[in-house]
């Protein structure tokens, strides 16, 4: 029975690979699980020798296994195709590189049996340039203000989950950066511990320190986390901010145009702000109507999916 597996994504690594290997597989004797892991290295579409390394590496090693990608998908679909094919009870994630010690894994490990579902690592002496450590700080202030999860590291690749956690994971685009924050938004116990961090080996990092895709899809978890299952309660309220100053603004415009017939205050026509109100009127309606239509499309999918909407959120039953 397997109850750990060891999900490796890789892209361009052949130099480490054998290295990496062989570490996981001497942490794991000395932590007495010989016989019940396994790696799964993801190739993600290599131009170097990582194919041929990968073939040798799980023809020769039973507890190794090699997921080849078409072309270069990014790092989300490599943990995807990781996270389909292995078979533990407990999950590992760690990059290729070796900045990451597969000695840590014990540490991860004592978090999760104190009951977390999650645990990631936190680089306290991260050897990598300013600007990554700067960037990384920002997304994990801008995730503890909006929910409450406070991480020193959440980008670290390094990190161990049940399975149950990874189940209703979804990853595309760069939201492998935020796995410990859509685990915690599910409701899932997420915690971190101290772990070590060395240089790169070989080559230099295949990923950029800021990527404008990675705020946007921090604004995007952000959003559907506040607002997933009440999209028109969003949308209302900014069609509020449209809609009642446009209407008051109509009112005074319409009282003054009725003191007018009085011999007081002004005509109504040709005047800016009547155009101005009745676009703001017009433009908060449709945004009204927008959230309309996806809360119908919406509940009308949860009422299809109801069974295992709710199942994905039940813990237990006593």
């Amino acid at each position: 029975m397997i109850e750990l597996s060891i999900v490796v994504p890789a892209f361009n690594e052949e130099n480490s690979l054998i290295e990496i290997a062989d570490r996981i597989e001497h942490t794991l004797a000395e932590m007495g699980k010989a016989e019940s892991f396994e790696i799964i290295f993801v190739d993600d579409g290599s131009k170097d020798g990582s194919r041929d390394i990968l073939q040798k590496l799980a023809k020769e090693r039973p507890f190794v296994s090699a997921v080849f990608l078409r072309q270069n998908a990014g790092k989300s679909m490599a943990l995807m195709a990781g996270f389909f094919h292995c078979e533990g009870q407990y999950v590992v994630t760690m990059d290729a590189d070796l900045q990451d010690l597969p000695e840590d894994i014990p540490l991860l490990w004592k978090q999760i049996q104190r009951g977390f579902d999650c645990v990631c690592g936190w680089r306290t002496q991260r050897l990598t340039s300013w600007s990554r450590i700067v960037a990384s700080r920002i997304f994990n202030l801008a995730a503890a203000l909006a929910t409450g999860l406070k991480l020193h590291d959440m980008n670290c690749g390094f990190k161990m989950f049940r399975r149950s956690a990874t189940k209703n994971l979804y990853l595309f685009g760069d939201f492998h950066r935020y796995i410990p924050l859509l685990i915690h938004i599910q409701g899932f116990k997420v915690t971190e511990v101290p772990i070590r961090n060395d240089m790169r080996k070989y080559g230099e990092s295949r990923y950029k320190a800021l990527r404008y895709e990675g705020v946007l899809d921090l604004m995007t978890i952000l959003f559907t986390y506040r607002f997933g299952v009440s999209p028109l309660h969003f949308f209302a309220g900014l069609s509020a901010l449209l809609i009642v100053p446009g209407l008051t603004v109509l009112a005074i415009l319409v009282a003054r145009h009725i003191l007018w017939w009085f011999g007081a205050g002004e005509q109504l026509v040709d005047r800016p702000l009547l155009s101005l109100s009745l676009t703001m009127i017009m433009v908060g309606i449709q945004v009204f109507l927008t959230g309309f239509v996806c809360d119908f499309l919406l509940h009308h999918t949860m009422r299809e999916k109801l069974e295992a909407l709710v199942a994905a959120n039940v813990e237990k039953v006593l």
